[in-house]
C-alpha cells in the first residue's frame, strides 16, 4: 500500500512537517540540549527516555525500544495504518495525494469502529424521532441537555424493542449478527441462537478514544428505580473497560494547555463542565480510576484534581484514584463539594465561576486526608492519636519520594500532636515489612550486547566508503540476526537505487518493531568511530569469521549423523570438507 503514493509525494509531507511539534500534540517535552525528552507514550516511566531529534526527525525511547519517524508516530499513538497517517499530514500540511486505492480489505478493526459510527447514527435518530424518542427527549431536557450538547456528543436513545438496532445494521451494514456481537452491539440469548439488542430502552452515550473514535457506548435508564441505572459495553477488540476516559478527546488540549486535569465522576458532570467553558474535565466511565487512564493523563500533565462526592462511596473513590495516579508520579489535589452536591448540579445552581472558586482552594489530597482523619478521630488521647496514625501511615507509605514523605511526616505529626522522630520509627518499621522489589531495567531490543551486524550498519549510515565496502564484501545470507538483515537489506536496496541514506525515510519501510527500534536508536545516536575503514574491515572479519566457526559446528553435526547411519562415504566427504574449513578458518585468523 505504501507504494501507492510515490516516493517524491512522501518526501513532500515529510519536508513539511515537523515530528516535534506533532509529538509535543501527546506528549509534554522538554529541551535536552539539542533533542528533546519527555515520558514515554509506549510504556509506563517516572524519568523521561523518551527522545525526539528535530534534526533528524525521528523519536526513540531508551527505556522501552520504541522508534520511528513522525508517520510511525501516528500510527502507534492514533491506531491507524500507514496510509492514513499519510492522509492525515497530507491534509494537515497542505498537500494534495493522489488517489489512492487500497490494496487490501479493511481489518477488524476499522470495521467495528464503522458499526459503531453507524449504531450511534441510529441512536441519534431514534432520539429525534417524533415520537419514538419523545420520553428520551424530556428526560434530557430535564437534565438540562439541550440539542446543541446532544448533537456535540452525539447522544442517542435506544428504543425499548428487542431487535431495532440488530435489523437496522444488518440492513445498511450488510454484515452478519455474529459481528455485531463482536461489536458488543448485539448478545444471544442464553442458550439459544437468536440475538437481540444489548441496549434497550437507554439514553445512549458514545464512548471514545482520545482521537474521538467511538469504542463503545454507556447507556443510562431514564427510571432510577431500573437496575443498572448504567450499562456500558462488554469488551470487546476496541473497548476495554477502564482504558478511556469520557471527554478525552475534547479535553486534551485544555489539559496540556492549562497543565492541569479536572477528574470528575459522572457523565453529566463531565458535560456540565465543558458546556460551561471548563475544558479540562474528563469522567472515569463509570469505573473506578485505572492505571491505564492515569497513564493516558500523565502523558498530557503532571497534575490531577479530582472532584469526587463528599459520600464514604465517593471519598473512597477518591483514595483510590490518588493512589493510582502517585504511581505515575502524578500531583493529586481534591476539591470537595458542600454534602449533597456534584459538579452537574453545583454548575447549574451557582455557575462556572463558582464551581473554579472551589478548584482554585483545591488542596494537596495527602493534606485534605489528614485533616479529615484528625477531624474525625481523636488526639486528645494516647490511643485516639495510635488510630489516628494508624489511618494514615499507609497513605505516607505510598509516597515513594523521600524528601518528599518527610515533609508530609513532619506537617503530620505538627497537626496531630505526634512526635515525628516516633512517627518515622514506625513508618520506618512499616516500609521494611512491606519491601517491594523494584522492576528490572528495560533491555536493548534485542538483548544488551551489541553484536557486529548492529557497529555495520552503523557504519554504512554514516560513511559512504563503509557502507560501499559493506555492500561489496557481506551478502545478506551471512547476517543472522534478522532485524539487522532487514536493516542491512533496506540499505542495500538504497544503495543500489543510489538514493541517500536517511534514517527518517529508511523508517517509513520497516515494519517490524524490532528493526524499526534499532535503526531508531541508530539515528538517534550514532556512534563516531575514529577509523571508520578500520572498523568496517574489523566487524566484515567478525562476521565472517562467526558464519565459518557456525558452518563448521553444522559439518561436524552432519557427519556425526552420517557415522551414527553407517554412511561412511559420505562421513569422509563431510569430514574432507571440515577439515577444509577449518584451515581456512585457521588462515583467516592469521591474515
Amino acid at each position: 500500500m505504501k507504494n501507492r503514493i510515490p516516493d517524491s509525494v512522501i518526501d513532500d509531507i515529510r519536508s513539511r512537517s515537523d515530528i516535534a511539534e506533532k509529538v509535543l500534540q501527546t506528549v509534554a517535552l522538554k529541551k535536552a540540549g539539542k533533542y528533546l525528552k519527555g515520558l514515554c507514550p509506549f510504556h509506563s516511566e517516572k524519568t523521561p527516555s523518551f527522545t525526539v531529534s528535530p534534526d533528524k526527525q525521528i523519536y526513540y525511547c531508551f527505556g522501552c525500544g520504541a522508534g520511528g519517524n513522525i508517520f510511525k508516530f501516528l500510527m502507534e499513538t492514533e491506531e491507524i495504518s500507514f496510509l492514513d497517517a499519510v492522509k492525515k499530514l497530507a491534509e494537515e500540511v497542505g498537500v494534495d495525494l493522489p488517489s489512492v486505492t487500497p490494496d487490501a480489505p479493511p481489518g477488524e478493526r476499522d470495521v467495528l469502529f464503522r458499526l459503531n459510527r453507524l449504531a450511534a447514527e441510529y441512536f441519534q435518530r431514534q432520539l429525534n424521532d417524533t415520537e419514538a424518542g419523545l420520553a428520551a427527549r424530556q428526560y434530557a431536557e430535564s437534565r438540562s441537555l439541550d440539542a446543541d450538547l446532544l448533537e456535540k456528543y452525539q447522544i442517542g436513545w435506544a428504543s425499548p424493542g428487542w431487535r431495532g438496532l440488530s435489523i437496522e445494521l444488518q440492513k445498511t451494514a450488510r454484515c452478519k449478527p455474529e459481528l455485531l456481537e463482536k461489536a458488543g452491539l448485539i448478545r444471544k440469548k442464553d442458550g439459544g441462537s437468536e440475538y437481540y439488542d444489548r441496549f434497550r430502552g437507554r439514553l445512549i452515550f458514545p464512548l471514545k478514544d482520545a482521537q474521538g473514535r467511538i469504542i463503545g457506548f454507556a447507556g443510562r435508564s431514564l427510571k432510577e428505580e431500573d437496575s443498572p441505572k448504567y450499562l456500558n459495553s462488554p469488551e470487546t477488540l476496541l473497548y476495554k473497560k477502564g482504558s478511556t476516559l469520557f471527554g478525552i478527546d475534547g479535553a486534551r488540549e485544555a489539559i496540556r494547555r492549562r497543565d492541569n486535569a479536572l477528574i470528575v465522576e459522572g457523565y453529566f458532570d463531565q458535560i456540565r463542565a465543558h458546556q460551561f467553558g471548563i475544558k479540562n474535565a474528563v469522567a472515569a466511565c463509570g469505573t473506578a480510576l485505572t492505571a491505564a487512564q492515569a497513564l493516558l493523563l500523565k502523558h498530557l500533565t503532571a497534575n490531577v484534581t479530582l472532584i469526587f462526592d463528599a459520600d464514604p462511596a465517593g471519598q473512597a473513590a477518591a483514595r483510590k484514584g490518588f493512589e493510582i495516579l502517585l504511581e505515575q508520579g502524578i500531583n493529586v489535589k481534591i476539591a470537595v463539594l458542600p454534602a449533597g452536591q456534584d459538579p452537574d448540579s453545583f454548575i447549574l445552581d451557582q455557575g462556572a465561576e463558582a464551581f473554579l472558586q472551589y478548584i482554585e482552594t483545591a488542596r494537596p489530597y495527602i493534606e485534605s486526608y489528614i485533616h479529615d482523619v484528625i477531624r474525625t478521630g481523636d488526639i486528645t488521647s494516647p490511643g485516639g492519636r495510635v488510630e489516628v496514625v494508624n489511618q494514615v501511615l499507609p497513605l505516607l507509605l505510598k509516597v515513594k519520594n523521600q524528601i518528599e514523605r518527610s515533609e508530609w511526616v513532619r506537617y503530620f505529626s505538627e497537626h496531630a500532636g505526634v512526635e515525628d522522630k516516633a512517627l518515622l520509627n514506625e513508618l520506618k518499621k512499616a516500609m521494611e515489612q512491606n519491601q517491594e522489589v523494584l522492576p528490572p531495567q528495560a533491555s536493548s531490543p534485542a538483548g544488551s550486547r551489541l553484536e557486529p551486524e548492529f557497529y555495520l550498519a552503523q557504519l554504512a549510515l554514516t560513511d559512504d566508503d563503509a557502507a560501499a565496502l559493506i555492500r561489496r564484501e557481506i551478502s545478506l545470507e551471512e547476517i543472522p540476526n534478522g532485524a539487522f538483515r532487514q536493516i542491512l537489506g533496506l540499505i542495500y536496496e538504497t544503495l543500489d537505487q543510489a538514493a541517500p541514506l536517511k534514517v527518517d525515510r529508511l523508517l517509513d519501510k520497516l515494519d517490524e518493531p524490532e528493526s524499526r527500534a534499532w535503526l531508531s536508536r541508530m539515528g538517534m545516536k550514532p556512534i563516531a568511530f575514529d577509523s571508520p575503514e578500520k572498523a568496517t574491515r574489523d566487524c566484515i572479519r567478525e562476521i565472517k569469521r562467526k558464519n565459518i566457526e557456525s558452518s563448521i559446528e553444522e559439518l561436524k553435526q552432519q557427519r556425526r549423523e552420517a557415522e551414527k547411519a553407517g554412511e561412511s562415504d559420505r562421513s569422509r566427504a563431510l569430514h574432507t570438507r571440515l577439515r577444509e574449513m577449518q584451515l581456512s578458518l585457521g588462515a583467516w585468523k592469521a591474515s
